[in-house]
């Protein structure tokens, strides 16, 4: 299926860590729908997945590479127990990691244009790279603040491209797009106020690991630790919740990224918005590709179906 009139077709994907893995599920529902976008602009995660798509894999060999990857192995080597004395990681492992993947492809030879988003750490200017190496550029759009040291390119210090456009599409406008389809998997502060202050952000392997290693504890004690249990509930419903420093740093920086992300996209709407609901899975749960994945193409199959039957009618 060729895009409507003919029109050059972008394609946005956000940033999300993990939950950005929803990006490779919009691909293969694009391609099951048989649209091939002209452009892909990405910030973040959706840097590292559309950069992967415009040199040449296709969704499903994304997909293979992400569920077959041992990634508690790549954190553990991406975040070394030892960091540097200014407590950034220098990100050389990060750019090993991406080589082994992508090898050292430049953009302007992609087969498919492309484009990421970075941030000036000293100007707060957004910065677009859609050329040189295809690497460097993604490892500078994925370099979350605090985490890495910035990456530095021509005279830029650079740093995650979601400090300023967490869904690209102005840039995919920018490169020519007259439609463009955005994938988002940035959750709505509302729902990760809810985690954070319900105790939520606790995983759900926390928690069964938790029992599992107290259930001897729980056969002897079991009417004790309820007991003890619900007087805890009863007593945090009294003192109402308590906003520790923590709380309310993670509480601002999601409250700046969701008004920073809903401004961009009023600014520069996209055509067709997906909106994976992916909210539950957390910064690093990448050992949940495969779900995460399959949660996007659904969700995208669902919005493309409507998509086309309104843009054909």
């Amino acid at each position: 299926m060729r895009n409507s009139n003919e029109s050059t077709l972008g394609l946005a994907l956000g940033g999300g860590a993990a939950r950005g893995l929803a990006h490779i599920g919009v691909l293969k529902a694009l391609e099951k729908y048989g649209i091939k976008p002209d452009l892909i602009v990405g910030t973040s995660m959706g840097a590292m997945i559309g950069g992967a798509y415009a040199a040449g894999l296709t969704a499903d060999q994304i997909a293979e590479i992400a569920c077959r990857t041992n990634w508690k192995k790549v954190v553990q080597i991406l975040f070394p127990k030892r960091v540097r004395r200014d407590g950034l990681l220098d990100g050389d492992r990060v750019e090993e990691f991406l080589i082994s993947l992508l090898g050292e492809e430049r953009i302007e030879n992609l087969p498919l244009r492309f484009a990421c988003v970075a941030t000036d750490l000293l100007t707060g200017q957004e910065i677009v790279l859609n050329s040189g190496s295809l690497v460097n550029a993604i490892r500078a759009s994925i370099s979350f603040p605090f985490l890495f040291q910035p990456v530095k390119i021509g005279n830029n210090y650079l740093i995650d491209g979601g400090v300023v456009n967490p869904v690209p599409v102005s840039v995919a406008r920018e490169m020519g797009a007259q439609k463009v389809i955005a994938s988002n998997v940035t959750p709505s502060v509302e729902y990760r106020a809810r985690q954070l202050n319900s105790g939520q952000l606790v995983t759900r392997e926390k928690l069964l690991a938790a029992g599992s290693s107290s259930s001897f504890l729980q056969r002897l004690f079991g009417d004790v630790l309820e007991r003890l249990r619900r007087e805890q509930r009863e007593a945090r419903i009294l003192r109402g919740p308590k906003i520790g420093l923590q709380k309310q740093m993670a509480q601002v920086a999601m409250t700046m990224e969701n008004m920073i992300l809903n401004l961009r996209l009023q600014q520069s709407t996209p055509d067709l918005l997906i909106s994976p609901p992916v909210s539950a899975y957390q910064f690093f749960d990448f050992k949940k590709a495969e779900e995460i994945i399959a949660i996007g193409q659904r969700s995208a199959e669902k919005s493309l179906a409507f998509w086309i039957k309104n843009i054909s009618t």
